[in-house]
């Protein structure tokens, strides 16, 4: 049995264990497919095809970082990261899931969201109006809410970060690996739908968000604001087919084994030339740093 098969019985175990496709629901398996899918902003599509040091030279320290604090979520982050950001790394809180830090050397108070090593929550679609203003017929996974409404009342709606914000005047991030990822897209929904976030990052995240909460993530963090980076073939990306769930944010997409080997896709979430096979579990593992480390302050190249 080839990796490809694997992977492709490890995804419907998945999904047949959460319910998301049902044997005797055909409606639910016809569903799965990315005809529905509208891009939302194909106005941003003229960016596609130049080189991401064209559109912006600092984009590739901006991904790089967010991955370094992501990977590191899984690792002793308290010890590691202050010998990568050398202007310093205060980490403002820890919890379970993740941790809060404020970061000189990015201008940024950063929340950070670890992923779960596991998919085996419930991916039903449920409405998430409740969290997200202005954001009519929303919808988010029903496990990543149940996750993210934990989080947010253990760190009272996060209110170590937002203290620290107003206290320096810093800009306000938010990122995450894997479930992480999601986790980090819902919460820059509702922050960011309260004014008060200014960039959502992912890496390596499944598809998570219905169309309308694409909609809404898209208009709030444009462009390279609300960037999701895919590294080559991970399979997390692909875990969960498309339909009623799609991607969100830009895609950057690493394609080689140099850090500046990078490729962005601007206005469809699900262009395929960003979203890799979905075969490669070593990929999910390595987004500018390993699992757990906390990258260098040397770019290496």
């Amino acid at each position: 049995m080839n990796l490809t098969t694997q992977f492709t019985l490890f995804t419907l175990s998945i999904l047949l264990f959460c319910g998301l496709i049902r044997t005797n629901d055909r409606t639910s398996i016809r569903r799965l497919g990315k005809r529905d899918f509208i891009p939302d902003h194909p106005e941003w599509e003229y960016l596609n095809g130049i080189p991401w040091y064209k559109i912006d030279p600092t984009q590739q320290d901006h991904a790089r970082f967010h991955c370094y604090l992501s990977m590191s979520a899984y690792g002793d982050y308290k010890t590691k990261c202050p010998q990568t950001f050398l202007k310093g790394f205060y980490v403002l809180q820890s919890f379970d899931g993740g941790y809060i830090a404020q970061i000189p050397e990015m201008d940024k108070i950063v929340i950070v969201f670890k992923g779960l090593g596991n998919y085996a929550i419930d991916w039903t679609p449920t409405s998430i109006e409740d969290l997200v203003s202005d954001c009519s017929g929303c919808q988010a996974a029903k496990g990543i809410k149940d996750l993210y409404l934990q989080l947010k009342s253990l760190t009272n709606d996060f209110a170590v970060a937002k203290a620290a914000v107003a206290q320096t005047n810093l800009r306000f991030s938010v990122t995450g690996h894997g479930i992480g990822g999601s986790l980090a897209a819902l919460c820059g929904l509702d922050l960011g739908a309260r004014g008060l976030i200014h960039y959502v990052h992912n890496q390596g995240m499944p598809r998570t968000l219905n169309l309308a909460s694409i909609v809404r993530f898209d208009n709030l963090f444009q462009v390279l604001a609300g960037q999701s980076v895919v590294s080559r073939d991970d399979y997390s990306v692909q875990v969960v087919p498309p339909g009623p769930l799609y991607h969100v944010g830009s895609k950057l997409h690493i394609t080689g084994p140099k850090d500046q080997w990078l490729t962005n896709c601007f206005g469809n979430n699900e262009n395929a030339t960003c979203l890799g096979a979905g075969n490669s579990y070593d990929d999910h593992k390595y987004y500018f740093t390993p699992l757990g480390e906390c990258g260098s302050a040397d770019k290496g190249f």
